[in-house]
């Protein structure tokens, strides 16, 4: 995933609007790339990912050292914001397929800062059926000592043939059960594992909406 390729790629699907919207609004945008890694899928040759599949499957093992080595990288950056004055609860991290999965473990999971950033955004991911996330959401967000989550916006493709929209439904009802504010229903749009305007300006008007007033501390 290169930071430059999305941003384009989100400039096309709005027309310009995402990023003018956000940043009338006075919110900075950073899109990291992912660092290029010996890819399975496609034979073990270098890919930029997140992290390494072994199989397009639900019950694919979940690429926990893959997973760290990326949470590392974008929690560095977290820290570089807020080196430069951003409070935590006034930062988001959103991604679409392995970059929402990663935002959903940087916010809710074993992020450095997970459970205080301002809100997260998740657009065609899924979890793996054996990922560490629930449980450690659930520590977190559960029971006498738990803290507030941040909110979450999840979307998907209705006609997505690669992540299929079942594996994200599951997804978004297990973070509901580690206590994570899932939506009560996943948004669908009628796109394949792409975006759409009408998704992105879903997106927009969420991140609008958590990122023009800081969390409570």
């Amino acid at each position: 995933d290169n930071g430059e390729g999305v941003r384009e790629w989100l400039r096309i699907v709005s027309n310009g609007g995402f990023e003018r919207r956000l940043s009338a609004a006075g919110v900075r945008l950073v899109f990291p790339d992912a660092p290029a890694r010996p890819y399975t899928l496609i034979g073990g040759h270098p890919q930029t990912v997140w992290f390494d599949r072994v199989r397009m499957a639900y019950d694919a093992p979940e690429d926990a050292k893959g997973l760290q080595q990326s949470l590392g990288q974008i929690d560095s950056e977290i820290d570089k914001l807020v080196d430069a004055g951003i409070p935590l609860n006034r930062i988001a991290v959103a991604g679409m397929s392995m970059g929402a999965c990663v935002a959903l473990h940087l916010a809710y999971g074993d992020g450095a800062h997970a459970g205080k950033l301002a809100c997260a955004a998740s657009m065609s991911t899924f979890l793996a059926k054996d990922s560490t996330l629930d449980e450690v959401a659930k520590g977190r967000f559960q029971g006498p000592d738990a803290v507030p989550p941040p909110p979450l916006f999840m979307a998907h493709g209705l006609l997505d043939q690669m992540i299929q929209p079942r594996w994200a439904e599951d997804t978004r009802k297990r973070l509901r059960d580690a206590g994570v504010p899932a939506p009560e229903e996943l948004e669908l749009f009628p796109v394949g594992h792409e975006l759409c305007e009408a998704e992105v300006d879903s997106l927009t008007k969420f991140l609008l909406g958590h990122l023009s007033g800081a969390r409570a501390e």
